[in-house]
Formats: structure tokens, C-alpha cells, sequence
């Protein structure tokens, strides 16, 4: 399966698996049916660089020796040293964040930096406040998994509730951020946010210095141009983590049955795959047949339920096009350009094809869905036959954006904060290069840059209260 479904990966370690305590890593995919499988496991001593890798050293190997093609994105979540690594053995890959590990930590560091204002009663001042040990709780969670589980981005023409000036009204209008189509929609949903929690400096500073110079890598309007497949979460790779446990009695085996279990669980994967592919070919869902299905054509018995599934929502879009007694004169359907990107990110054909399908009364072939898609493979071992039938090659559109990017100067508004300006940090183009975080902890602890984020070290707490650290960027001319 690690051959056939190798474009999108996702990487992570999972813990309490053996006797000597060491960090079990996988490697995880998905299948054309949405399920995920195991690519490779392995096994460190400690979560430093070197360890990391030497495990993407030898996932390379692997790739080599069984002749796998090199994955085309990389999902993980904000572990620097890995991301490091995993650059350094897959430079042409497309790293992305798991969004989900993203809002999740976005709704934590909000409700701890939220800042309260209370009235001492003896003397009558007010003071500022936030809670740096809070935890989310359940209503936290539910928020964060409707948001994971959403099928159209929130935006602000169809909210329907007014925003909450609190922490969930941060995460509600950051949801804005994430999922907007296009990179002005995206800079608006950020100004947006600014304006509306103005007086909220510590969590937009936290926002503007450790999500934004790495937005390339989860912000909807710029990973919707790479083939992942609509894949933006490492929930897959978290299943799995669960999945090797269950195979496991308790936290204390020891490695060689640690390996049996792995063995175990890699046959029932492959077990239900198949067994699960052969379903899919005889149970086809009702909106896939019959009338106003033709124009699918043979693709309900050559593709899985989730593709057709994305290609019903394309068709849904073509239909706008097509007169019908409720709309007689729609509106002409623009032609496909660059914006486009549905071909691109899903390998399905875009509204724009189904609509010239469907005027000229033809039906969509296997051809057009991407190979990933399909519930076989060609069986044949003919050398000639995969000659025939190749891989399709993905559409380039230049090189990976793994690292911190300069942000535009219009991101930090007058109601944003502002990252200390220099000469030498602003180029001709008006880019605006923010200072970045302390690469260790020592140097965050000699107190010399005013910009301590969320740490990559484990802690996740500001080294000292928010109050503090705001007057601190204050002084230094960080906010105006």
C-alpha cells in the first residue's frame, strides 16, 4: 500500500508502547477509501535532531531499496526538530502542519493569554490578568473537532451567531485565517481578527511570530496548490497510534513483542483494505446511479465512494451553469484559470470540466481521476503495460516553502503588532522580514529579544506572565 498511496505521508511518535521507554515512530498514509495504513516504524532513544535523523535516513533507504517514489507532502505537527530532519531527506517535499494540532493550540495559548481586567475593591484600581495554567475543557474540545469536521469555512457573510469577545471569538475568527480560498480573503480574516481583539496584544503577538512566517504550510488559500489529496490532518497518524496499543496488553512488552504486534496489525490492515475495496465496487451510494448520475459513467465501479464524493460536489457547482426551470438564464460559467486548483490539489476534474461534460453530453472516464483514486491496480506485470500506464506527475509550482517566510508589510496593521523594524529588515519590495525566536533556550533566557513564542522545547509557557512581557515589547518599540 506504501507504493500505491505514497504521495501524502504523515509522520509522528507515539509513546508507552515498550519496557524501555523508547518513542515508537510511524510513518502513516491514506488509502483511496480514506482509511489509513502504516508505512514504517522505528524506534529512538531521545527526540533530538540526530535522532530524527537518523530516522528519515532510514525511511530514504527504505524508499530506494523497494523502489517507492519520494512523498510529495509531508504532514506533521509543529515539532521543529523533526520538520528540520525530514527538510534535510525530502528537500522537494512539501511540508504542511496538521491544522487541527494548529487550532487546538491556538485555543489553549488564547484562554492562557487572555488578559482580565479586574477591580481591586479597597482601592478601586483595575489590574490585568491572564491564566497561564489553564487547560482546555469539554466545550474546548467539541469547538475544536467542529472545526476539524466542517464542510465550508466560516466566514463572515454567513456567521450565525454574533463573535464572542473571548477566547472562543479568537478561535472562531482565526478558523476565518485558516480556511480562506485565497490569500486576500486570508489577510482580510487576519486584519479582521486584529481589529476585533485589539486589546488582546500578548495572543496577536503570539499569533504574528509563530504561525504567520510559517502560514505556507496550513493556511487554505496557498496548501490548496499542492497534491495532498485534501488531506490537512495528522488525525490518521493519531489513529494509528491508538490502533498499535489495542495489539498490545499493556505499556511494559518488550521489543520482540512489540514487532509481533506490528506484524499483526499490518496484515489486518491489508486484510480490510481488500475487503473493503471489494464492498465499494458492489455497494455504490443511491445520488451515484441512476438518472442525473450518467455523466460519471463507468467511475462508480472504478473509483472509491470518497472520490465520487468529491466529484458530486463539483458537479453541484456545474449544475449553476446549466438552465433549469428554476434559473432559465444562469450566469455564464467563467473559464478555468489558475485559481483553479481543484485538479491540482484533489486530482478530480474541477466544476469547470464536468460543465463542458455535461453540455456536450459526454461521460467521465477513469482517465481523468488520478490513479490514487482507484479501487485496483493494474495486475499485470508486464513491463510494458506500466509503460503504458504511468503514474501521472504532479504539477510543479516551485520549490517547497518549508521555511519561515517575510510576511507582507499590510499583514501588521496599525491594530496588529509589530515585530521590531530595522533598516536591514525591510527590503526594497516592502517585504517585512520578522526577527525570529530564540534557537535555544539559553538564548531565550539572556532576555535579549523581546519575542519569546511557544517554545518547541516542551514547556509551552511563557518564561515569564504576559502582563510583563507585553510592557517589555512596549519599551522596546515592538507596539505602538
Amino acid at each position: 500500500m506504501w507504493r500505491r498511496f505514497s504521495e501524502v505521508i504523515s509522520f509522528d511518535n507515539t509513546y508507552n508502547t515498550n519496557r524501555f521507554k523508547l518513542p515508537l515512530f510511524q510513518v502513516t498514509g491514506q488509502t483511496c477509501l480514506g482509511t489509513v495504513f502504516n508505512a514504517a516504524f522505528g524506534l529512538i532513544d531521545n527526540e533530538r535532531l540526530e535522532g530524527f535523523q537518523f530516522l528519515a535516513n532510514g525511511i530514504h533507504k527504505l524508499l530506494d531499496r523497494y523502489s517507492i517514489r519520494a512523498p510529495d507532502v509531508i504532514i506533521t505537527d509543529f515539532d521543529k526538530q523533526m520538520k528540520q530532519a525530514l527538510g534535510v531527506e525530502f528537500p522537494e517535499a512539501q511540508q504542511q502542519l496538521c491544522i487541527h494540532h494548529i487550532n487546538a493550540n491556538v485555543m489553549l495559548q488564547s484562554k492562557r493569554r487572555w488578559m482580565y481586567t479586574t477591580r481591586d475593591s479597597s482601592t478601586g484600581e483595575e489590574s490585568n490578568s491572564d491564566d497561564p495554567n489553564a487547560t482546555l475543557n469539554r466545550r474546548d474540545r467539541q469547538a475544536i473537532r467542529a472545526c476539524d469536521a466542517q464542510g465550508e469555512p466560516t466566514t463572515q457573510d454567513n456567521f450565525s451567531q454574533p463573535i464572542t469577545h473571548d477566547y472562543h471569538g479568537v478561535h472562531t475568527l482565526w478558523r476565518q485565517v485558516v480556511f480562506a480560498e485565497t490569500e486576500a480573503d486570508h489577510e482580510k480574516a487576519w486584519k479582521c481578527l486584529c481589529t476585533e481583539f485589539e486589546d488582546q496584544r500578548g495572543i496577536l503577538m503570539y499569533l504574528y511570530g509563530t504561525y504567520l512566517p510559517v502560514r505556507e504550510q496550513w493556511a487554505r488559500c496557498f496548501i490548496r496548490k499542492f497534491r495532498n489529496f485534501g488531506i490537512r490532518v495528522t488525525s490518521g497518524t493519531e489513529a494509528s497510534n491508538n490502533n498499535i496499543k489495542s495489539y498490545l496488553l499493556n505499556g511494559m512488552s518488550h521489543l520482540y513483542r512489540l514487532v509481533e504486534a506490528i506484524k499483526g496489525m499490518l496484515e489486518d490492515q491489508e486484510r480490510d483494505f481488500r475487503q473493503a475495496c471489494a464492498l465499494d465496487e458492489v455497494l455504490t451510494a443511491r445520488e451515484h446511479l441512476g438518472r442525473g448520475a450518467e455523466y460519471l459513467g463507468e467511475l462508480p465501479q472504478v473509483v472509491s465512494q470518497k472520490a465520487l464524493s468529491l466529484i458530486t460536489r463539483q458537479y453541484r457547482k456545474a449544475l449553476k451553469g446549466i438552465p433549469s426551470p428554476a434559473n432559465p438564464w444562469p450566469d455564464a460559467m467563467r473559464l478555468c484559470d489558475d485559481d483553479c486548483t481543484v485538479a491540482v490539489e484533489l486530482g478530480i476534474p474541477c466544476y469547470h470540466i464536468i460543465y463542458q461534460k455535461l453540455v456536450s453530453a459526454t461521460c467521465l472516464t477513469k482517465w481523468d481521476i488520478h490513479p490514487r483514486w482507484h479501487l485496483r491496480e493494474p495486475s499485470s506485470g508486464d513491463v510494458y503495460r506500466r509503460i503504458l500506464d504511468p503514474k501521472i506527475a504532479t504539477s510543479l509550482r516551485g520549490r517547497p516553502k518549508n521555511n519561515p517566510q517575510p510576511l507582507p508589510a499590510s499583514m501588521a496593521s496599525a491594530k496588529a503588532p509589530r515585530p521590531i523594524i530595522c533598516k536591514s529588515m525591510q527590503d526594497d519590495s516592502g517585504q517585512l522580514h520578522v526577527r525570529r525566536r530564540p534557537d535555544t533556550k539559553e538564548s531565550a533566557k539572556q532576555g535579549n529579544d523581546p519575542w519569546i513564542w511557544e517554545n518547541d522545547w516542551g514547556a509551552g509557557k511563557w518564561p515569564e506572565d504576559s502582563t510583563k512581557c507585553t510592557k517589555k515589547a512596549v519599551s522596546m518599540g515592538a507596539i505602538k
